[in-house]
């Protein structure tokens, strides 16, 4: 089940809410959010809510073994029962989500020694499994920093790992940041009325836009890496997805966060603009903060930061960035997609480091600021490229978004250029679908913030007249997102099985 769905809008959370807020005390609360999540995460995955509960039970007891080693001063112990917990929990992640592609790793090394081939092993991937570990492994490695925070209720603590609104797409909380939510929380008809507004803007970003963007890029895409496209639609699929993705994470979120508001949580922010970043440094700490920020505290800080030297901070980057592309999929093109960041951050480093060298502290022009935001934007659009694409794929579909399949037109008849029947992707280019662009242009921009920080210095008939449009305008979009969901439309959803 995802959020946007009709059995999830109109049948799912209006029993959950219903039942939740007719609850009398917090513990109740809490026990039907727990049910609740379970059953959410049973709807589409029966059997793994085995491995999940059984990953709870794990992770509580071996919270209470650390918190007792440590309040005894035993730290030996409580070092082994964190190592052994967290192995364990990367363990499951590792079986149930790279088993396969180490197998692919090792069946490269076998072929080239003539050895017989491993057999492909190819598991269902547990929805959820890489932010729920990630999620359990902050939560013991805070209670080894700070044994005060071990949850002693097995309810709290598997409602802080299965709580629905952000188990399947995040953000990843921290079990410090949300534990005295769930042990004490007061939920207002105001922060109710938030959660359902910023509920609307994610639903109304996945829908009406997410999904146009698919439409579009997963169709050229299906044929690009195989067959000649073209320069205009190869650029076109490239910027679709590269808005396609931003709007189907980061809509997924703000539905997150609202459906957490209404229930009394406050999460925190996922993203912040980060086609606004004027360097790829400044894109990650606006996209997908939450994943960012952990693996800077749990691996990059841990790995030493930048306290040993530039060359080891530049080695813990890479090790950072090799994580993080790998966490997204068990594919080299994930791995090399990371890789590609860091290498764009380092780069980056190195020519700040050069101009603080000269001294120069003298604001760039606008233009430079303007023309260096563009680039990073650029680079970012094509890395999703690979993102989306095998390598071979991706080499295929930048050869032709930079003309260079000319030289290559011997390859003709050898499965790379084939021509494409452009008739098959010219009806989903609509003047809908061009309109969309330049709507998801804008609003991939902080332009709202600063019509709304000109609002609020405005005075009170133009606020209210503010709120009224924003109210009219969010009922639109619900209603837009509700008939276009009715109607059976496109609507894939990209981080469903990461």
């Amino acid at each position: 089940m995802i959020f946007s769905s009709i059995t999830f809008i109109c049948f799912f959370l209006p029993a959950v809410l219903l039942v939740y807020h007719c609850m009398p005390n917090l513990l109740a609360k809490n026990f039907v959010l727990f049910v609740a999540s379970l059953l959410f995460y049973a709807w589409g995955e029966p059997l793994y809510i085995f491995l999940m509960l059984a990953s709870i039970c794990l992770n509580y007891s071996s919270g209470l073994i650390i918190a007792s080693a440590k309040a005894a001063a035993r730290n030996s112990k409580a070092k082994k029962a964190l190592a052994g917990a967290v192995v364990v929990n990367l363990a499951l992640l590792f079986v149930f989500k790279y088993l396969g592609f180490a197998c692919v790793i090792a069946n490269l090394f076998l072929d080239a020694l003539n050895i017989p081939l491993l057999k492909e092993i190819n598991l269902l991937l547990p929805i959820g499994i890489s932010f729920y570990t990630f999620q359990e492994i902050s939560y013991l490695v805070d209670v080894y920093r700070n044994p005060g925070l071990v949850q002693k209720s097995p309810l709290n603590l598997g409602l802080y790992v299965s709580f629905f609104p952000q188990l399947i797409a995040g953000p990843i909380v921290r079990y410090s940041d949300i534990k005295a939510q769930i042990e004490n929380r007061y939920s207002s008809v105001d922060f109710f009325a938030k959660g359902i507004e910023r509920f609307c803007f994610g639903l109304g970003k996945k829908v009406l836009l997410a999904n146009q963007f698919a439409l579009v890029c997963d169709k050229i895409y299906e044929f690009a890496p195989t067959s000649f496209v073209g320069a205009r639609l190869a650029w076109i699929a490239c910027f679709s997805y590269a808005l396609q993705i931003y709007f189907d994470f980061s809509g997924y979120s703000d539905m997150a966060i609202g459906l957490s508001k209404m229930f009394g949580f406050s999460l925190g922010e996922n993203f912040n603009y980060p086609y606004a970043a004027n360097s790829i440094t400044d894109f990650w700490r606006r996209w997908h903060i939450s994943l960012s920020s952990w693996f800077k505290d749990y691996v990059y800080i841990p790995l030493g930061g930048n306290r040993k030297g530039k060359l080891r901070a530049m080695a813990n980057r890479f090790v950072v960035f090799f994580l993080t592309g790998l966490w997204h999929g068990a594919a080299f093109n994930f791995v090399f997609w990371g890789l590609g960041h860091g290498t764009l951050m380092m780069l980056e480093r190195i020519g700040v480091s050069s101009v603080q060298n000269a001294k120069q502290k003298s604001p760039p022009p606008s233009f430079l600021s303007v023309l260096r935001r563009a680039l990073v934007l650029l680079e970012t659009a094509l890395l999703w490229v690979l993102f989306r694409n095998s390598l071979k794929g991706t080499l295929k579909i930048f050869i032709q978004m930079f003309g260079l399949y000319a030289p290559l037109e011997k390859l003709r008849g050898h499965g790379f250029l084939n021509l494409f029947p452009t008739q098959l992707i010219e009806p989903y280019v609509s003047a809908r679908f061009v309109f969309c662009l330049f709507a998801g242009a804008a609003l991939s921009l902080p332009v709202y913030p600063k019509i709304a920080e000109r609002v609020n210095k405005a005075g009170q008939a133009v606020q209210k007249a503010f709120a009224v449009f924003k109210y009219l305008f969010l009922l639109c979009v619900l209603i837009m997102s509700l008939s276009s969901l009715a109607g059976g439309t496109y609507n894939p959803f990209i981080y469903f099985r990461f």
